[in-house]
């Protein structure tokens, strides 16, 4: 939660002064980080409603103020302006060949590659001219992948409407209701106000391939240990299993150990170390050859998914829906599990049903080395890999 503030403050911060000139003078509107009008000195009545539904969020006598709604997402906001009982002013938000600001600092790798597809389709459905600030480690991939969009800090001078994008759960002012209730790409759709599903950015290889032999690229860390895989020696016993396969494995987080609520994970011994926190291009060109990943419900696994190879995702704190699809996902529906997407719960403070009993972390302990090893040969035959 105090995140998703900081987030919003930053955002507030970043789109400056109300931009939009109405030809009353004094009065100005945007539609940057909210419906913002700023009222002159005189006699206003201001009005704004949203078109669709009717709602009202204000409608009432101001002067020498700036109105901002609560809402930071995409709104049909419709604004009028009355002067001395005389209505002078009014404007139907229309993004149509509109300047459009997206805000995404400090997003997290799996949310910004989940959502970045809707920046894409937010161009293409209204003509837009979009200026984007992405987080820093994606800035050489917006520049590669979304050719048309102007990646910068800076919003442009008179630029009509903004948003930031992520997926928030925290409502009401970044994002309407809980994200965790639906799949991540609805977060994008209801923030920017679109309704189809958008097509994948492919993140193609930008360098011709290192390592000749065939390999498999593996994570075992992830931000927060209720996501990481905690069956002892799991990940050790996959390694070698595809190792007896003729694999070189290749481990690609961005530590080799992490200690979190009394679990130390480590890379498997007999993994090569290839961790780091690498630029997310390098890892491209690295995961675009792989034969295909295995990881957790985290951001390596979006990034593998984006570069268009099969994963292997092993998840019990989450229900499938809160990733991207994969026949190769991995639970134990007969465990505990799931609670990523209970809204009653705070997932982040660790296991939220069974804290320091024996079956803390279950949905985790109980995913076997067997599962995994059987969605690997489901995946060599269904991709037409074959063991040396």
């Amino acid at each position: 939660m105090p995140d998703q503030i900081e987030r919003l403050l930053l955002f507030e911060k970043a789109v400056g002064d109300v931009k939009q000139e109405t030809g009353v003078a004094g009065l100005k509107f945007d539609f940057n980080a909210g419906a913002r009008v700023e009222v002159p000195a005189g006699n206003w009545h201001i009005k704004v409603s949203d078109f669709d539904t009717g709602m009202v969020g204000f409608d009432g006598e101001i002067s020498e103020q700036v109105l901002i709604s609560l809402e930071k997402y995409y709104v049909h906001w419709y604004i009028e302006a009355w002067l001395d009982g005389e209505k002078v002013f009014e404007h139907l938000q229309d993004l149509n060949n509109q300047k459009l600001y997206i805000f995404m600092v400090n997003g997290v790798l799996g949310d910004t590659v989940s959502v970045l597809p809707y920046v894409k389709m937010l161009q293409d459905k209204y003509h837009a001219d979009i200026t984007l600030f992405p987080p820093d480690s994606f800035r050489d991939l917006c520049g590669e992948y979304l050719p048309g969009v102007t990646v910068q800090t800076e919003i442009p001078d008179d630029c009509y409407a903004s948003y930031c994008l992520a997926v928030f759960d925290y409502p009401p002012y970044l994002i309407p209701d809980d994200s965790r209730q639906w799949p991540p790409f609805r977060s994008a759709q209801v923030i920017l106000g679109l309704h189809e599903k958008a097509e994948d950015i492919h993140y193609y290889p930008t360098a011709p391939r290192e390592i000749q032999e065939k390999y498999v690229c593996i994570a075992v860390q992830a931000s927060g240990i209720m996501k990481r895989w905690l069956y002892p020696e799991g990940w050790d016993i996959v390694v070698e299993y595809l190792k007896s396969l003729g694999y070189r494995v290749l481990c690609i987080d961005a530590y080799v150990a992490e200690i979190e609520r009394g679990y130390e994970v480590r890379k498997p011994d007999g993994a090569e170390d290839f961790t780091g926190r690498k630029p997310l291009m390098e890892r491209i060109n690295l995961l675009a050859y792989a034969d295909f990943f295995i990881g957790l419900g985290s951001g390596l696994s979006w990034l593998a998914h984006a570069c268009g190879i099969p994963v292997v995702l092993i998840s019990g704190f989450s229900l499938p829906i809160a990733e991207f699809d994969t026949p190769y996902r991995i639970y134990n529906q007969y465990v505990c599990h799931g609670c990523y997407n209970d809204l009653k719960v705070r997932w982040k403070d660790g296991c939220p049903y069974h804290l320091g009993t024996d079956r803390e972390f279950e949905c985790s302990k109980a995913i076997t080395p067997l599962q995994v090893v059987q969605a690997i040969e489901r995946l060599m035959v269904d991709n037409g890999l074959e063991a040396d």
